[in-house]
């Protein structure tokens, strides 16, 4: 039923942007030495490529679709997510939902609902799963070609709850070279990681 929600949201929205006329298409293509997310290696620790497609217009609705060469449970991963983002004053905020899904183990399949809000270089998001009682709460800071995440997983089973540091530094070019630590049992030694992403408008 989660499933059908998500998507009839992101059709709703679709539908919607389609009768704006300021609108912008873009794509995005990356590398990574690993598939980092919020402090693990989904693709354990070997390399990842990915893609996808963005649209958004003026009014703040966006819509787009991710795909990755790795993802969790040994799967390729495909994300489709919808949202709306603005500012109110100084402080931008981008409230949305995203689907993972994976082809190979749809068991692993989840929907979350995010918040993210930010203010100059430093942000603050919250992500819940509701189905199955999992949340995500993040901090960050920008500091020239510096930047810094701390984070938090939390579980229905509180003993899988973890926190990890990444620390981030800007080569140019779309690269970069991440420094991730978390507090995993077994996984807690830090890893760096290589990446590199470019972003296409598509008018």
């Amino acid at each position: 039923m989660k499933n059908l929600i998500v998507k009839a949201s992101v059709s709703a929205i679709l539908l919607a942007t389609s009768f704006q006329a300021a609108a912008e298409v873009s794509a995005n293509f990356g590398a990574a030495s690993t598939y980092l997310w919020r402090g693990t290696s989904l693709s354990l620790n070997g390399p990842q490529v990915s893609g996808g497609v963005d649209y958004a217009n003026d009014s703040g609705i966006y819509a787009g679709l991710w795909q990755s060469s790795e993802g969790a449970a040994g799967s390729t991963e495909t994300d489709f997510y919808a949202g709306f983002s603005g500012e109110s004053g100084s402080v931008g905020y981008d409230i949305g939902l995203i689907a993972y899904k994976y082809l190979q183990n749809d068991s692993a399949d989840f929907n979350e609902a995010y918040v993210n809000l930010s203010y100059g270089d430093f942000g603050l998001g919250y992500a819940l799963d509701s189905e199955n009682s999992n949340s995500y709460i993040s901090a960050s800071a920008a500091v020239d070609k510096w930047s810094f995440t701390v984070g938090s997983a939390m579980f229905d089973d509180s003993a899988n709850d973890y926190t990890h540091v990444d620390v981030s530094y800007d080569l140019g070019s779309g690269v970069a070279l991440t420094f991730s630590k978390n507090d995993i049992d077994g996984d807690d030694n830090g890893r760096f990681v290589v990446s590199w992403s470019m972003d296409v408008d598509m008018k």
